[in-house]
């Protein structure tokens, strides 16, 4: 899937002025979620050279967003200046051929919704650079198809477990993509239409989303406490602590992502299913009871072909998406084949 360099060949001597290889395949790469982005400067071999991770001004407005994404980029390109590519990965829906985002989900400020935004081009114009778009959590499966836990699997999914639910899958060892160039968004399936203590960000009730990513897990466990400031992180350390209503808030989000996994089974067959994001640190709390509800309900799908998913954490911890934006502007052109 990677093309490298024969480390064994030896450079013709040429009168020409030669860059280092090593600054020629380093890229400028983002994670742009709805809360916070990671901007860092990545090898070719995967390895992370510097990185910043900060709250997006998204109150603002999306000019100010895109202008304080230009001027982050600026200050790691005047450290290296031989960066030719960038690769952004980004929250959806977006077109990544087009370069275009979507009306993203969970990008919206005082002044409303984002619309259609042609981020490349605006980035490409700050940045003086090419830009590649790819989605979070594709960007995500493919970063970990590259060079983490997915790599010898040939039908993986990774759930990104942040502002949102992202869902990125490799079947036969291809990206899975829609019709149009978009990305399959499974955060989006709905599990209860009727739910109205389950609001989404698209507008619609009982998503997935609405009760797995870490905001809505936070946001519904919040209704057990007294205290209506607990954080995700809060409650996963009341959680550790074997607070009652902790636990039982990890139990409802555990049953709730055994049906949701469910849905993903039947429709991809992964073998291998990876966490990321900030609440895929709580992964071992939620684990075990999603194991258990999901041998229940993939009973009768486990003869013949076993379609048990392994469930893991990321080996890429919560740079899964960082690495991911680099992949696609080191690779950009088996990333978009894909």
């Amino acid at each position: 899937m990677v093309h490298r360099c024969d480390p064994s060949m030896k450079p013709r001597k040429t009168s020409k002025i030669r860059r280092s290889p090593r600054a020629l395949r380093t890229v400028l790469a983002y994670d742009l979620g709805g809360t916070k982005v990671a901007i860092g400067v990545v090898s070719e071999k995967g390895k992370i050279l510097e990185e910043k991770r900060l709250p997006v001004p998204f109150e603002k407005g999306k000019d100010a967003v895109i202008e304080f994404l230009c001027k982050e980029g600026r200050d790691f390109l005047r450290r290296y200046p031989l960066i030719k590519n960038v690769g952004v990965a980004s929250a959806g829906p977006l077109d990544p051929r087009k370069g275009i985002l979507l009306d993203p989900t969970n990008f919206s400020s005082a002044q409303g919704n984002w619309g259609k935004v042609p981020l490349v081009k605006l980035l490409s114009k700050g940045l003086k650079r090419k830009v590649f778009l790819e989605n979070d959590a594709a960007a995500a499966i493919l970063a970990e198809k590259w060079i983490g836990a997915a790599k010898s699997v040939k039908n993986s999914m990774i759930l990104t477990l942040g502002t949102g639910l992202g869902t990125g899958i490799i079947v036969n060892d291809q990206l899975v993509r829609c019709a149009h160039d978009l990305h399959p968004e499974g955060g989006h399936i709905i599990l209860n239409w009727q739910d109205q203590t389950a609001p989404c960000g698209c507008g619609n009730l009982g998503c997935a989303e609405a009760y797995l990513s870490g905001r809505n897990f936070a946001r519904r466990a919040r209704t057990r406490f007294a205290n209506p400031d607990l954080t995700a992180k809060d409650i996963t350390e009341l959680a550790r602590k074997r607070d009652p209503r902790a636990v039982a808030a990890f139990r409802e989000y555990s049953e709730i992502l055994a049906v949701a996994i469910t849905s993903f089974v039947v429709l991809y067959a992964p073998e291998k299913i990876l966490f990321t994001g900030s609440f895929a640190d709580a992964f071992e709390l939620f684990a075990p009871e999603t194991r258990t509800h999901l041998e229940r309900l993939l009973a009768r799908r486990r003869d013949g072909i076993d379609l048990m998913p392994r469930l893991e954490v990321s080996k890429l911890e919560n740079e899964a998406g960082l690495l991911g934006g680099a992949y696609v502007a080191l690779f950009e052109k088996e990333s978009l084949r894909r």
